[in-house]
């Protein structure tokens, strides 16, 4: 049974569920519906905590989910602080502490209820946890920091030696994937901790954390009153991992080791928190050094591998030159040493501004960079000294065999699996989804709304069907998938149970990416990757302007848009209406303090949009006497953060070329 509100509770009630929710409307709509099918035979409340959301979490919560119990913030009060509101509030005999990135089986509240119930001495509890792939994941039991744990964990030593009880004692190897038993530590995205024991030891959390090693904490708190931590395998949870707080390397890092080290602090004695905060400190060093190294490695590594590849390709054409064209005699080392490290430069930096080497990768950027690069040398080498201008033919020939020899590397490097990293345009994946035919159209008409969705390549029914057009039932799923080259499976939830998901993601393992659909919901939630941060698809706005490449691309146009309007500015200063204007706004722009173009005004829908510089115009064609409603220029706002691209901008600086002046963009009043 589940309870609307806190108003309609009864004195028995049996679990409290505390959710901390920050940005993450559609994995919160997947939890919260398992939630409700999981609470059936219970007395059961759920409390979210928003700390800020900036998407539609709360406009979700109140329109479709009324029952919840809502704590709104202001401001990202962090884990540990947000769950003890929850908890202040809390009515149940036990507090579940979940992600929003989290979904549980049917049967998940009946059976850890049922074993909290008849085993007095577990003080908490926690689950087997798998990936969005289906994988074992082994957050979900883990031992405390000694000095040996710290140090392994700090440096990421633990990574290179996953099953070595030694090594790897944090995530506590020695005891079994399927293995019931007492741990030191559970996982903090879901552990069911008895209300009267948060009572006994002093609250549940430390807010002494902000985000990690809280569930630490807790735990050790819970084994020093004299209760144990139960590993229980028998539920498994699916655990997206990261939707929550984007665990970036760096800042991860650094603040899951101050966590630890606040821990070392708060528990151990003087003499041993000298040793470990030192053990920390050099975990943290080796894991920066060898960070550094590996996100160096992975930026560089086709920019070094192109360098070589040119760089062969120059010595052979040059070779070629000298022996079959011109007949001339051997290039001197002197004109190699000149030119030939600037050619290649020049060719790296052109490929890199022209999305070579961005995600996904095109082959015409390639080809556009080696184009733009080529011209790039050219004009560079008229102004070499005439003893080192060898030949133009040299460089336009290189030019040539050196973008068909990388475009052809490229692809028959990552087709043999070798240069696996090179960002490829895969084909487009096909996808299956498995519910009713209703379920099937509906689904299938919000994937014709999204872009870059899977290939629809048909329906799998939850079970047999008379005179059904489903490709198979799900006794066959494992073989169709094979059989059909499937890649992704998409879950309908109208007549499927989350037992059954959890079940299917398992048995047919990683090969395949898996999606879960809400009827109702605008998105399709799960994970593409075990070690990647959860991921979605939505018909719900994206912006082009949110990718790191198209925020590069615009300071990349600013800067040579400004640079060419100084070089310029004696015959520019006869166009534009204020020319003082436009030199001060030129090294504005240069000094990254404005931009050419961007959103209107001061419109709320800004405060959505991704983030840019204040602009000198605005994102739409201005008009003398005229001024666009505040629709208009909302829709304007929209329409320029969902398309960008640098020619956007160059056609917006174009046709507003006079205004290029201004002080402040005309977004609230006419042209002048």
């Amino acid at each position: 049974m589940f309870l609307a509100s806190s108003a309609e509770l009864s004195p028995r009630m049996k679990v409290s569920i505390i959710i901390v929710n920050y940005n993450v409307r559609y994995f919160l709509e997947v939890c919260i519906d398992s939630i409700i099918r999981a609470s059936k035979h219970l007395q059961v409340e759920i409390i979210v905590v928003d700390n800020d959301s900036k998407d539609d979490s709360l406009e979700l919560l109140k329109e479709r989910y009324p029952q919840v119990v809502l704590i709104e913030n202001k401001d990202n009060k962090g884990f540990s602080k947000a769950n003890n509101q929850g908890v202040a509030i809390a009515k149940g005999e036990y507090i579940l502490f979940l992600n929003p990135d989290t979904v549980m089986p049917e049967d998940f509240l009946e059976k850890t209820v049922g074993y909290l119930d008849t085993h007095p001495k577990a003080g908490a509890l926690g689950p087997r946890l798998i990936d969005g792939k289906g994988q074992f994941s082994p957050d979900g039991k883990k031992s405390f920091p000694s000095f040996s744990v710290a140090l392994f964990k700090s440096s990421g030593i633990n990574k290179i030696f996953p099953k070595s009880r030694y090594f790897n004692k944090y995530y506590a190897v020695h005891i079994g994937a399927n293995e019931t038993a007492s741990v030191e530590v559970l996982s903090g995205c879901c552990m069911m901790v008895r209300a009267q024991v948060i009572q006994e030891i002093g609250g549940a959390f430390d807010e002494d954390y902000f985000m990690y090693c809280e569930d630490v904490d807790l735990s050790y708190r819970i084994t020093q009153a004299g209760y144990q931590n139960i590993y229980f395998p028998e539920v498994t949870l699916i655990h997206y991992k990261g939707e929550s707080t984007r665990k970036s390397t760096l800042k991860y890092i650094r603040i899951f080791n101050e966590a630890l080290a606040t821990f070392v602090r708060k528990h151990y004695s003087k003499g041993e928190v000298r040793l470990f905060l030192f053990a920390i400190q050099v975990g943290i060093l080796l894991r920066a050094i060898l960070g550094g190294i590996k996100s160096l490695f992975k930026i560089l590594r086709l920019p070094l591998f192109d360098t070589l590849v040119l760089l062969v390709t120059l010595y052979l054409m040059k070779e070629f030159w000298v022996g079959s064209v011109k007949a001339a005699k051997p290039v001197p080392a002197n004109f190699i040493l000149a030119t030939f490290p600037a050619y290649l430069i020049l060719w790296i930096i052109s490929l890199w501004l022209n999305g070579a080497y961005d995600n996904p990768y095109r082959p015409l950027r390639v080809v556009r960079g080696m184009v733009i690069g080529s011209v790039m040398i050219l004009a560079y080498y008229g102004l070499l000294d005439a003893s080192l201008r060898y030949s133009r033919g040299l460089i336009m020939l290189s030019g040539v065999v050196g973008t068909v020899v990388l475009l052809a590397l490229h692809e028959t490097l990552y087709r043999l699996g070798i240069l696996r990293f090179i960002a490829q345009d895969d084909e487009q994946r096909k996808a299956v989804i498995i519910g009713s035919e209703d379920a099937f159209e509906d689904a299938a008409l919000l994937l014709s709304k999204v872009q870059h969705a899977p290939l629809l390549y048909g329906r799998i029914a939850v079970k047999t069907e008379r005179n059904s057009t489903a490709l198979a039932d799900l006794t066959a799923l494992k073989p169709t998938l094979f059989s059909s080259g499937i890649g992704e499976v998409i879950f309908t939830m109208d007549s499927m149970s989350y037992t059954r998901v959890l079940q299917e993601m398992e048995h047919c393992g990683a090969a395949y990416d898996y999606k879960i659909h809400v009827g109702g919901s605008r998105g399709f939630v799960g994970s593409n990757s075990s070690h990647a941060a959860a991921n979605y698809y939505t018909t719900s706005q994206r912006y082009a302007l949110a990718q790191f490449a198209q925020q590069r691309n615009k300071r990349v146009f600013d800067i040579v848009s400004a640079t060419t309007l100084l070089t310029f500015f004696p015959i520019v200063a006869f166009v534009v209406k204020q020319p003082l204007g436009l030199l001060r706004n030129c090294f504005n722009v240069l000094l990254s303090k404005r931009t050419w173009i961007g959103y209107p005004g001061t419109l709320s829908v800004t405060r959505t949009l991704p983030k840019i510089k204040t602009s000198i115009v605005p994102c739409y064609n201005l008009l003398v006497n005229y001024q666009p409603s505040a629709t208009i220029q909302e829709q304007a706002a929209i329409d320029y953060a969902k398309r960008y691209t640098p020619g956007v901008d160059a056609g917006f600086l174009w046709r507003n070329f006079r205004w290029l002046g201004q002080d402040e963009h005309l977004s609230d009043t006419s042209a002048r």
